[in-house]
């Protein structure tokens, strides 16, 4: 606080005030004592009176000594107490709060500056905790041991957890935000980094797994900040960048149908009619030939593997168009039982729908595809001892549940989404359609097909499909009322 002093002001300090002041007082006092005191002395002898008057001024003389020592203990005690609030005040004010402080050389001044700053300091936090309570970042504040010490609220509902709990907490400790096990071995390491690094460190996508077991891909950034030399801490700013992927996802999925689009439409115009030709001719030769003998038998095996490869080509047109052709209200019960009616009967089957159970909307042949390629995949991968229970409920207002649940295979975690992308199988003789095709289907009917697994001795397939018509279907059917020569006038 000390500076040069100005030729036009001197500061004084607060004890040098105080002794002079009080001093002062006390001389006044005397002063004023010894002239109320003039009648008293005037009765006096000459001697009387000059004893009276060194006496008088002596006092005040004294009382001045001892107001000017009372006066420095005083400004001592005072003094202090206002240094002590000044380094509190220091210590909550910002650098940026304290470039702005004009040095001064006296305690009162040194006050006055120290709340200046810290009114700075407080203006500039209520602004900062407004902008990070608005950030669309999700933001955690650790401190150099790794504790969380502050987040904001889009953090909480990023991560989908109170976070009250884990401040004070190890972020990587067994009860911290995020425990370390494999996935989160990578923000270890990153928190290390950041630490040494004198710039922000980037990760576009980082898999983390939250106390709650939930897995999170992540946009990550972390700085080291430092307030003060004993204040520091690593802020991390992050983002959920699952949305991007599943975006991503998409486009990718849409740049597959669409080359699988144009490559069944030529395949349509090209092997189609070729293969009608083909089968009609055979079926005249085979009509033909006589009952017993290889050539017949040589006849139906090249007419089985036709109808393979039309319906090869059926599913390629399909998956490039799977959009319903009508949109009407449609018996789920009914459906199913005609696909459990179509396929071979297994008594491993077992079909639970209920009677009373509200109707779908959209083309009843794309939905019995839907569960023909799901009921025959959940057979196949089934051993004998096994079974395949189909259940059908109302999950929530406005929608159905159908789970095809299997026993005895299930799907590793990292095939769960693969086995839905066209051509991928794990069958020797498969196309790696059928689950494409399945999972399209239900997205044109606006409702979403999904896999659990155990990942070794059960595996589930859920079909959740709306149960009210989508505007699609609601103009389909004003249509079809008003007929083809209604008008409007």
């Amino acid at each position: 606080m000390r500076v040069p002093t100005s030729p036009y002001r001197v500061t004084l300090r607060l004890w040098v005030v105080f002794s002079l002041l009080m001093a002062a007082a006390a001389a006044v006092s005397g002063l004023l004592l010894l002239y109320l005191a003039r009648p008293f002395i005037a009765l006096l002898t000459a001697s009387q009176a000059a004893d009276a008057a060194v006496l008088l001024f002596s006092g005040a003389g004294v009382a001045g000594a001892l107001a000017a020592v009372a006066g420095l203990a005083v400004g001592f005690l005072f003094a202090g107490r206002i240094r002590g609030i000044v380094k509190k005040a220091e210590a909550l004010a910002s650098p940026a709060g304290a470039a702005l402080v004009q040095h001064v050389g006296d305690e009162l001044g040194a006050l006055d500056a120290a709340v200046g700053r810290l009114t700075l300091s407080m203006d500039q936090f209520v602004r900062d905790s407004d902008i990070l309570a608005r950030l669309p970042e999700g933001m955690l504040l650790v401190s150099p041991a790794g504790y969380l010490t502050s987040f904001n609220n889009t953090a909480q509902l990023l991560l989908g957890l109170p976070l009250e709990r884990y401040r004070g907490t190890s972020l990587l400790g067994p009860s911290g935000l995020f425990p370390l096990n494999q996935e989160n071995g990578a923000l270890a390491r990153l928190l290390e980094e950041a630490a040494a690094a004198p710039n922000p460190v980037h990760v576009d996508e980082l898999p983390l797994t939250t106390a709650s077991g939930q897995l999170l891909l992540l946009e990550i950034t972390l700085q080291r900040h430092e307030w003060r030399l004993d204040s520091r801490a690593l802020v991390l700013l992050f983002r959920d960048v699952s949305e991007k992927q599943r975006i991503r996802e998409e486009i990718r999925r849409a740049d597959q149908l669409a080359l699988i689009g144009g490559m069944a439409a030529r395949v349509a115009h090209e092997i189609r009619t070729p293969l009608a030709t083909i089968r009609g001719l055979l079926e005249l030769m085979h009509a033909d030939l006589p009952q017993e003998g290889s050539p017949r038998e040589y006849t139906a095996r090249i007419l089985q593997a036709i109808d393979r490869q039309n319906r090869l080509v059926e599913d390629l047109l399909t998956l490039s168009n799977p959009e319903p052709e009508t949109w009407q209200e449609v018996s789920l019960a009914a459906v199913l039982d005609d696909v459990v009616g179509m396929i071979p009967t297994d008594a491993r089957l077992a079909l639970h729908c209920p009677k009373t159970l509200p109707s779908v909307w959209g083309d009843e042949f794309r939905l019995g595809q839907v569960f023909t390629n799901l009921f025959r995949n959940a057979l196949e991968a089934t051993p004998p001892s096994g079974g395949v229970d189909v259940r059908v409920e109302t999950a929530e207002p406005g929608r159905v549940r159908i789970a095809v649940r299997n026993t005895g295979a299930g799907i590793p975690a990292d095939l769960r989404e693969r086995i839905f992308q066209p051509f991928f199988t794990t069958k020797a003789r498969g196309t790696g359609l059928g689950l494409s095709i399945a999972r399209q289907i239900v997205a044109a009917h606006k409702g979403v097909l999904t896999v659990q697994s155990d990942g070794a001795t059960e595996t589930v397939f859920v079909v959740e499909l709306p149960t009210s018509a989508p505007g699609a279907a609601v103009g389909a059917a004003a249509a079809r009322r008003e007929g083809p020569g209604t008008h409007h006038g």
